[in-house]
């Protein structure tokens, strides 16, 4: 009797060792040759598990759960939100970017519109009073105005100057006071030159500044 134990025994280990490879191998099959241990369980979840939406979108596209915690506009993508009109004049001529001076970003977009040649100038100021500096040059005053969003807008009307433009010589421009950014505006003739400003050169809502609701 203990003969045939002894030779059970290492029968019963052996079915119970092939059993056990032949599950292993189902699972390896089925995680497609990876082992599908709790490690890599853990892993595949957490790569895949999106973050709970915030309240608010920032210029950027990064999420928020207030608005006062988005950066102020700044770049090329913060210019793009800045003015909604940009890619419109990027769409209708060439734009074309450069730094000097004390202008953090400087945009010159030249066109064809209405059959006069039209060439908007986007830029950033390190601070707005220089903005100002820069459009007072034209000998114009501003025209002062209240927002709906509460701010104050300053405007420059169309005057004839020599430019680096040659027939393009009417200039026109407009800022928001307080904010650096400031959009110009170039034609052979003063009424062009206020239509293309006020068709490119929209200033966006200062409520809309840093984001937008989801």
């Amino acid at each position: 009797m203990q003969q045939r134990r002894d030779r059970v025994t290492p029968v019963l280990f052996a079915i119970t060792v092939l059993l056990a490879l032949t599950v292993a191998g189902i699972i390896h099959v089925a995680y497609g040759g990876q082992v599908g241990g709790p490690f890599a369980v853990a892993d595949q979840v957490s790569s895949t598990t999106k973050q709970p939406n915030t309240p608010y979108v920032c210029w950027d596209g990064n999420g928020s759960g207030s608005l006062t915690r988005c950066p102020d506009p700044r770049g090329e993508d913060g210019m793009r939100w800045v003015f909604p009109g940009y890619d419109d004049a990027a769409r209708s001529g060439e734009c074309t970017r450069a730094e000097t001076g004390r202008r953090d970003l400087f945009v010159e977009c030249s066109m064809t519109w209405r059959g006069s040649r039209v060439h908007l100038h986007y830029a950033y100021w390190s601070t707005w009073q220089t903005g100002q500096k820069k459009y007072a040059t034209t000998g114009s005053t501003p025209r002062i105005e209240q927002r709906p969003d509460g701010a104050m807008s300053l405007s420059w009307r169309p005057r004839r100057l020599p430019t680096p433009h040659g027939e393009a010589s009417w200039v026109t421009a407009e800022m928001v006071e307080g904010h650096g950014w400031g959009v110009a505006a170039y034609a052979g003739d003063g009424e062009v030159a206020r239509q293309a400003l006020e068709e490119f050169g929209e200033i966006r809502d200062l409520r809309e500044w840093r984001g937008l609701p989801r």
